[in-house]
């Protein structure tokens, strides 16, 4: 376990992990932990063990191969994230897979790999599945090499796919390592996935089992994964409440009456953010309006991360009034619906500029007055 707790947070819709979350890592200097148990695996068609610094798992038969990390999460919400590599992903490389019920051989030229999540020790889980093919392998002029990104649900004795996305940049297509990551709450899941940074790729509703859960990763017939390092990090659950009575209809009635000139909404307009720390989301417009002690901010449009969990009217926030004329303190609701208030500030320029702060950070993100709405 590493030592002490992380402090990284979730700005806007995506972050890198779970404020005031700890997290566990997996990689040669514990011997892969939780998913090394043992000094070594061998049995037909299926070997496991370290290799170069790396947990190498190779799967030689038609079966899908599954190694769940032994350690079992009971939190609502939880970031696993895993660096690995399909050794077997190289661009022309065909596996012989012998079939033990017809004692052939099958010929795989796309073998996949991935991580698993949500796996309640019965059979039933989720998984993000990738594999890489070329569009026209034997024409050196159109074709182009993709990996697929399959977001699966798997229930007793059926798969559905959830969600799916096709890459060509950003990732490696051959067998090289990537990162892959799924951000997971009690009901939906975003997948991230990249060579160097992690990128967004997709998310879908999921339902999480009731009790712990396993996490692990895939290793499809054929597939010969390495893995460098494994990290889960487990939220507090310390979610705030969001609810509030504003709908779209009241916040424009409200509006139309208003001499507060904080009061109305705001629409996204740039960003300075250190993207080691922080990643952009989306492009929200939001609404400010009155509440006690300075304003509310209400979510009103532009998620793109866990969309379908932030509907028009809940709460994104708020901002106190200081002593300092156009300076408030700040506190935002991140898509875990968590608060982030450590040294956070917002400031409003010249009435059509509203800015947040977060120097803990080194970053800023910036909106505009809408001045005109168009319904």
């Amino acid at each position: 376990m590493m030592k002490g707790r992380l402090y990284i947070l979730m700005i806007l819709l995506l972050a890198v992990v779970m404020a005031e979350a700890k997290s566990y890592y997996n990689s040669v200097g514990n011997n892969f932990g939780g998913l090394f148990p043992h000094p070594g695996m061998r049995m037909q068609g299926r070997y496991r063990g370290i290799e170069d610094n790396m947990l190498i798992e190779e799967n030689a038969t038609m079966g899908t191969a599954f190694n769940l990390d032994t350690m079992r999460v009971r939190s609502g919400a939880y970031r696993y994230q895993l660096r690995l590599a399909n050794l077997n992903n190289k661009q022309g490389k065909t596996v012989s897979v012998p079939d033990r019920m017809t004692g052939e051989k099958a010929k795989i030229t796309s073998t996949q790999w991935g991580l698993v999540f949500n796996h309640d020790g019965a059979g039933n889980y989720c998984a993000v599945l990738l594999s890489c093919d070329n569009s026209t392998p034997y024409n050196d002029i159109t074709d182009q090499r993709s990996m697929q990104v399959s977001l699966i649900e798997h229930r007793g004795k059926t798969t559905t796919e959830l969600a799916s996305a096709t890459l060509t940049k950003g990732v490696s297509l051959e067998d090289d390592l990537n990162n892959l990551c799924v951000d997971v709450d009690e009901r939906s899941v975003s997948v991230s996935i990249g060579k160097n940074d992690l990128q967004y790729v997709l998310e879908a509703s999921v339902t999480r089992p009731a009790g712990a859960v396993m996490v692990g990763y895939f290793v499809g017939p054929g597939a010969r994964v390495a893995v460098e390092r494994a990290v889960l990090t487990i939220g507090n659950d310390n979610q705030v409440e969001t609810a509030t009575p504003w709908t779209l209809d009241a916040l424009d009635e409200h509006f139309e009456t208003s001499t507060d000139p904080v009061e109305g909404y705001w629409q996204y307009l740039d960003r300075d953010m250190e993207d080691t720390w922080l990643k952009l989301g989306g492009r929200y417009t939001i609404a400010v309006v009155s509440a006690g002690d300075g304003y509310d901010i209400i979510y009103v449009s532009g998620a793109q991360v866990k969309k379908s969990q932030w509907q028009p009217g809940m709460k994104k926030g708020h901002i106190k009034k200081t002593i300092f004329s156009g300076n408030y303190d700040l506190t935002w609701i991140d898509a875990t619906m968590e608060p982030i208030d450590e040294d956070a500030y917002a400031a409003i320029e010249n009435g059509v500029i509203l800015s947040l702060n977060f120097p803990v950070y080194k970053s800023q993100v910036r909106f505009a007055k809408v001045l005109n709405p168009v319904d």
